[in-house]
């Protein structure tokens, strides 16, 4: 399907490559053989996400991914393929089944929205649009995983910011009622938070390796650069004004690298956080439990004295003995409770 004039859009399956070598004869110049299979291939992809960017020779060959869906909480991507010369664009896109994008609106508008000062390339503009693309689209992902987990955070009440680490003793300040109250109500975000956490390593690589690519091309890498067409001629892919286009986009995958580390590090603080609250919650219940067994052990003690019926035991011929036993057991508890009461054990 060609979209525009230099866009040869690859809407095809494995046996029909007619197109694909229409874009070979259009550039001068025969495909590799693992380009030409990327580019050929439009399986729903399932493999581990890894863009790459490579330099063929006479064209750039490379894989983008831009999350498929960016309003759940899963690691699946669409994959982007092309192969890009100074003329000629040649590009597939495989879907994954959770797909939203509309890439029918998409693809046709790439490389044709303005004109930049001193471009003869129509491949580098395409290429700098798909980027910035693709980097919105990921940047859209992100700041939905991060007002997810925000919101996740914030209604679990602990009154503590999650978005950074908990200084130690801070859930020891909680009561027992208000440690038991987000427990509770972690049971119904927990899962939330950890379908985010599971997507993290997956977006994390994507940016990361992203970012390597512009990396490379605002770096002028001969490894992703070409410097002549096919007609032998020197050329610049990027003129001046479109590299400093392409250094800000570079500059917006940094930040969005620091954005999947901190809702990465608020994930972890929450986690941290909810095992600590576990952890002191165990040990409230237990010192709770001792401090009833500590309670209850006199007065147990002196009942069951007082019924083995002893005669030798001059305090049970007491006339005040009886009230006397009361007396300590009343004046031992209220100093018990008093004393573990002080120490938050009740």
């Amino acid at each position: 399907m060609t979209t525009n004039a230099h866009v040869t859009w690859l809407n095809m399956t494995d046996d029909d490559p007619a197109e694909l070598d229409a874009f070979e004869a259009a550039i001068g110049t025969r495909l590799h053989p693992v380009a030409r299979e990327h580019l050929l291939d439009s399986r729903e992809h399932e493999l581990t996400p890894f863009p790459r960017i490579e330099n063929h020779g006479d064209y750039l060959f490379g894989m983008l991914f831009v999350p498929s869906d960016t309003a759940n909480t899963k690691a699946d991507f669409d994959r982007i393929v092309f192969a890009i010369s100074f003329e000629r664009v040649a590009i597939s896109v495989a879907t994954h089944s959770t797909s939203t994008h509309n890439w029918n609106a998409v693809i046709p508008g790439l490389g044709t929205r303005r004109a930049y000062s001193g471009d003869t390339a129509p491949g580098g503009r395409f290429l700098l649009e798909l980027l910035d693309a693709v980097i919105a689209r990921l940047s859209e992902d992100a700041v939905n995983l991060e007002a997810m987990v925000g919101t996740r955070t914030s209604e679990l009440g602990s009154g503590i910011d999650l978005t950074q680490s908990v200084e130690p003793g801070e859930t020891e300040k909680l009561t027992s009622k208000v440690r038991r109250r987000i427990m509770e109500r972690y049971k119904e975000h927990g899962p939330t938070l950890a379908a985010v956490r599971h997507e993290m390593p997956a977006m994390k690589a994507v940016v990361a390796e992203t970012s390597a690519v512009l990396g490379s091309l605002v770096n002028d890498d001969d490894r992703v650069d070409i410097k002549q067409d096919t007609g032998g001629t020197r050329r610049e892919l990027f003129s001046k004004e479109l590299e400093i286009y392409l250094t800000d986009i570079y500059i917006d995958s940094l930040n969005l690298s620091t954005l999947l580390h901190a809702v990465d590090t608020s994930i972890t603080t929450t986690k941290d956080f909810m095992k600590q609250l576990n952890d002191d919650e165990n040990v409230a219940s237990n010192r709770f439990t001792g401090a009833i067994a500590s309670i209850m052990l006199l007065p147990t003690f002196i009942v069951g004295l007082y019924g083995q019926n002893f005669d030798d035991m001059p305090e049970t011929h007491w006339h005040y003995g009886y009230g006397f036993s009361w007396v300590v057991i009343v004046a031992v508890t209220v100093f018990q409770v008093w004393f573990f009461r002080r120490r938050k054990w009740l």
